[in-house]
């Protein structure tokens, strides 16, 4: 059955207390901490890099304890079978691609940051607002339409709060 054929089902999940791995600690991978951190799980990213090559924010949240940080590369072993979700987020297809499959194989849900048809799941475009959580996906074709709802959305949440 192709995946690419039904649509995505939006899910909202409790990540209070769930192992999430994302691999890289580039932009997109960062982003995703980012958004992720406030929902309560425990976030370990594992990527090249030292610590002390890390950029803001990541490195403050590393060093707040809000994200255990391992400088290595991607191998089967950093996979521990406690993830609840992985983010493939490298800047390496290859390295993707392969989290990927190893994940697949453990029956672990996966996102791959450079390809759409290889994810198990799409990271949403998030908005919060009080006890509102609203989270918005395309195809992963038009990554714009999705800011340009996004901002849509939040302008009317934003009216709605102004005094009458």
């Amino acid at each position: 059955m192709s995946r690419e054929k039904y649509p995505r089902f939006p899910l909202f999940l409790s990540l209070c207390g769930r192992e999430i791995l994302i691999v890289g600690a580039g932009n997109i991978a960062v982003r995703r901490a980012g958004i992720l951190l406030p929902f309560g799980c425990s976030i370990r990213m594992c990527a090249p890099e030292r610590e002390d090559e890390l950029k803001e924010p990541l490195r403050g949240w590393i060093l707040d304890g809000k994200v255990r940080y391992e400088s290595r590369r991607f191998e089967k072993d950093v996979l521990t079978g406690r993830e609840f979700l992985v983010f493939a987020a490298t800047d390496e297809n290859e390295t993707n691609a392969e989290i990927v499959q190893i994940c697949r194989g453990k029956g672990i849900l996966v996102n791959n940051a450079s390809d759409a048809s290889m994810c198990d799941f799409f990271f949403p475009s998030v908005l919060r607002d009080e006890e509102i959580v609203i989270g918005i996906v395309g195809d992963g074709s038009d990554h714009r339409k999705v800011k340009q709802i996004r901002k849509k959305i939040q302008d009317m949440l934003k009216g709605e709060k102004r005094p009458k």
